[in-house]
């Protein structure tokens, strides 16, 4: 009996373990860790180790089999990170700065911000333009508020360090509105706030518009239980849906230049997952937001919802023209500079600096681009 009720311990304790490290049992089987805790970037046996943020995609090209069968290609492994369990804002960077993650996800004005804040990051792929409904304002379903003039006196809470601020702000200049800025008061108050505590104080009426994703985790739940109202989206055309708002990938420059050959494996399995998605009239999103699901713990209808709803921040065609890439950003930065924004008039990057911000090896031309285009040259 003590021998069982020790072994029992044991089992427990290793089981406990894992859930602590992020492991999930399908990744343990495949070899794919998923964990809080990133392993080297150099295995013992000298078998190289991209760390990549876990995300819907990457779950799904985990759980598929595909990521690791494109990493087996050129002798390496993928090792998906659970970027949040280590904490929150900030923490991204600083595990990209101290090689713990090689590639991970934002949208074009975070990764920009990052850059211009010195981190030395470069852009592996980029995204086509987004519909306008990727950011929105919000309100409460009951709130008196029907459009954006009436917001006027009243206060705006969003996360200066997410793009739905900028998409929020430039629908309400186009309407010869401004929120508060640290340069100046403005016609809309304005509170910065994020994630959790953000949704919280936003239920509790603490403040009247709520900028963010509809298709992230703590958003989705808003509108699929119906307590809110989408009262804008951003601005068609405007610097966000043409540049700001484009989702990109990047990873630290001195590991890219060192490991061109992972970031193509990573973008190979993850183009094969995007049109695996997309095939066969959407037959697929169920399996797909089950493993989602799972690996993210989120409940099932909201991984459906940031899965297939047009405002999806993951699943995107690739805009595969450097030019045209660089040029989307230098075009919101310059919205930025232009319109007064706080940071971007203290803290931007030359044109060259934004050149050399994409590289150019991933792209339409490049010696590892991968053709993640709707319709790819290559056929498909």
């Amino acid at each position: 009996m003590k021998a069982g009720r020790a072994g029992s311990k044991r089992w427990i304790f290793s089981s406990v373990l894992a859930l602590a490290m992020g492991a999930a049992p399908w990744a343990r089987a495949e070899r794919t860790p998923v964990r809080s805790v990133p392993s080297p970037a150099i295995l013992p046996d000298g078998t190289r180790v991209a760390h990549i943020a876990l995300s819907d995609v990457t779950a799904v090209a985990g759980k598929k089999g595909w990521l690791q069968e494109e990493f087996a290609k050129v002798g390496a492994k993928a090792d998906l990170i659970l970027v949040s369990a280590f904490g929150g804002s900030g923490v991204e960077t600083s595990l990209l700065d101290r090689g713990e993650l090689h590639i991970t996800q934002r949208m074009a004005y975070p990764a920009l911000q990052h850059r211009a804040n010195g981190l030395d990051a470069v852009v592996v792929w980029q995204g086509v333009d987004p519909p306008p409904r990727r950011a929105v304002t919000l309100v409460l379903q009951d709130s008196e508020i029907q459009n954006l003039s009436e917001l006027k006196g009243r206060t705006l809470g969003s996360s200066l360090v997410g793009c739905p601020y900028y998409a929020s702000r430039e629908t309400l200049l186009a309407r010869g509105l401004d929120v508060d800025t640290e340069l100046g008061a403005g016609d809309v108050r304005y509170l910065n706030i994020t994630g959790a505590a953000a949704v919280s104080a936003f239920l509790a009426g603490r403040f009247e518009a709520y900028a963010t994703h509809p298709a992230i985790q703590t958003s989705a739940p808003l509108i699929l239980r119906g307590q809110v109202r989408e009262l804008s989206a951003a601005l068609p055309g405007g610097a966000y849906t043409t540049g700001g708002g484009r989702g990109m990938y990047f990873a630290m420059r001195s590991w890219a230049k060192e490991n061109p050959d992972l970031v193509k494996a990573f973008l190979i399995a993850w183009d094969r997952t995007v049109r695996w998605l997309k095939s066969d009239g959407g037959a697929h999103f169920p399996e797909a937001a089950a493993i989602a699901a799972r690996e993210l713990r989120l409940p099932k209808a909201v991984a459906l919802y940031g899965l297939k709803d047009e405002s999806t921040l993951s699943f995107s065609w690739g805009q595969t023209d450097y030019r045209d890439a660089v040029d989307s950003i230098r075009k919101f930065q310059a919205w930025a500079i232009k319109n007064k924004d706080p940071f971007y008039t203290k803290h931007h990057l030359t044109d060259a600096e934004i050149e050399a911000f994409v590289d150019k090896r991933f792209f339409a031309g490049g010696d590892y681009f991968v053709d993640t285009a709707e319709y790819p040259a290559r056929g498909k």
